[in-house]
């Protein structure tokens, strides 16, 4: 891919990401120089309709719906070969693995992170929108004004959609009644009854900022093995396995996100803002 050129604007010039679904390239803008992303489909899923379609309707959301931790698209469009891609602002992107390859990530980096990502969810609920995709590979970080920091959440085009928000021809896309996502960051009313709310992305992202203190998911061994630990093995502090000193109130917080029974959990995901909010380092 590099050195060609995508929309008959933007030259690609490195891989800064790649993904099973998508990969983010670096490229130079032709009209001004400028530096941008694109991410690009890949083409090995071009003949998969749903595929296809949740990577124009991610487009399409995005489009839409503006959010500081949300990718802004300038551009988008399919290339010759008819794969869909978007163009963004956003440079020096990384994956969030980079902050959990070595070990674990400083406190102060998870409650940074960990607090944008909230806030994304937040958007989202609002809308009627459930992610039910949250992982690593759903986040990036770049840099943006000065911020080295700053989150992007992805992968919006598989979110569940309330019902009576969906559009004719989104049923498809949006259907209830095959798991979608990683096993490691799957709720258990998910796992047994395919419930999805606000809770269920409020477990996921204490999967998230667990793994994110540890260096690893609370929860790990074969697929069945993570499954059954979901749904019996009760959570534990990730201060039992983190290399930095994790606050009390850290500790509750991801206690509480990962209880079993989504009753027990923070019953909407601005709580969890304001917990981070409360305890601003």
């Amino acid at each position: 891919m590099v050195g060609h050129v995508i929309g008959e604007r933007y030259e690609i010039t490195e891989l800064m990401i790649p993904g099973r679904l998508s990969d983010f390239w670096s490229a130079k803008d032709l009209k001004d120089g400028s530096a941008v992303a694109v991410k690009l489909m890949n083409s090995d899923l071009l003949l998969d309709r749903v595929s296809l379609a949740r990577f124009e309707r991610e487009i399409k959301l995005l489009s839409e719906w503006k959010h500081p931790n949300l990718l802004r698209v300038i551009d988008s469009g399919r290339t010759e070969a008819g794969v869909p891609w978007l163009a963004t602002r956003v440079t020096r992107v990384r994956p969030l693995y980079d902050e959990i390859a070595d070990q674990s990530a400083p406190v102060k980096v998870v409650a940074r992170v960990a607090a944008q990502i909230a806030r994304v969810l937040a958007g989202a609920h609002a809308r009627g929108h459930i992610h039910r995709g949250l992982c690593p590979d759903a986040i990036v970080l770049c840099e943006e004004k000065g911020d080295t920091f700053k989150v992007k959440v992805l992968d919006f085009g598989s979110v569940h959609v309330d019902s009576d928000l969906l559009d004719e021809d989104e049923d498809e896309i949006t259907v209830t009644g095959q798991h979608l996502g990683q096993a490691e960051y799957m709720a258990p009313e998910y796992i047994t009854g395919f419930i999805l709310d606000a809770r269920t992305d409020i477990y996921a992202l204490g999967i998230l900022i667990f793994e994110l203190l540890t260096g690893q998911p609370p929860f790990v061994g074969s697929t069945p093995a993570i499954i059954g630990k979901h749904l019996h093995s009760p959570p534990f502090p990730p201060s039992d396995l983190s290399m930095h000193n994790v606050p009390a109130w850290l500790d509750a917080l991801v206690l509480r996100m990962l209880q079993k029974d989504p009753a027990d959990r923070p019953q909407t995901i601005m709580e969890v803002v304001e917990v981070f909010a409360a305890n601003q380092q």
